[in-house]
């Protein structure tokens, strides 16, 4: 389609909020001219179509967080793994923090939903300390999870192990802090 086959319309804009929330909204008509395969029966000429996007970079930093059992069950079926940055500790500790309840939830739900369901739970620190220390504080909190889960969602202790790999499998650089807190992660891994 080319802007002759159609009239639109751009409007953007954002909040004055000290962390703004960006919105764009994309108003269009078809006149003439093809209509694309995958709005046939959807879209007829001179019908006005509007597309709102709406950005909040904070919240949506946050929502990257949390990852649903459904969307974990897809994950675990398509490539047998997940990564989950939504399970937080105290600093330098195994003891969980409290904003990690949410992400327990969810994977509560997913070993309750598929009762046949067996996992390893993998810790992974950033490559700040020393190795030992941190394949130990991995291995230490991959296991406060699994206790989290058995104990306080009834999930049978065989469907699950933990296993720590510090700061040996990382998936970014060590050297910003944006790299590291991709490197601290737990991960769930089908047996």
């Amino acid at each position: 389609m080319t802007y002759n086959e159609a009239q639109e319309r751009v409007l953007t804009g954002k909040s004055k909020d000290a962390q703004p929330v960006w919105y764009f909204v994309f108003i269009t008509a078809y006149r003439d001219g093809l209509i694309p395969d995958r709005l046939q029966g959807v879209v007829k000429k001179e019908r006005t179509l509007i597309h709102i996007a709406v950005m909040a970079p904070e919240k949506l930093e946050h929502n990257m967080e949390f990852v649903n059992a459904a969307d974990m069950a897809r994950a675990l079926k398509d490539s047998g793994r997940i990564a989950l940055y939504g399970i937080h500790f105290d600093t330098d500790k195994d003891t969980l923090r409290a904003d990690s309840n949410a992400m327990l939830d969810e994977i509560g739900r997913l070993l309750t939903s598929d009762p046949q369901a067996r996992l390893h739970v993998v810790g992974h620190t950033d490559g700040q300390g020393t190795p030992d220390h941190n394949l130990d504080l991995s291995r230490r909190r991959a296991a406060t999870v699994v206790r989290a889960l058995t104990s306080h969602y009834n999930i049978a202790p065989a469907r699950l192990d933990s296993f720590g790999c510090g700061p040996y499998a990382p998936v970014a650089s060590n050297a910003n802090e944006d790299g590291r807190a991709k490197n601290r992660r737990v991960e769930l891994v089908k047996w």
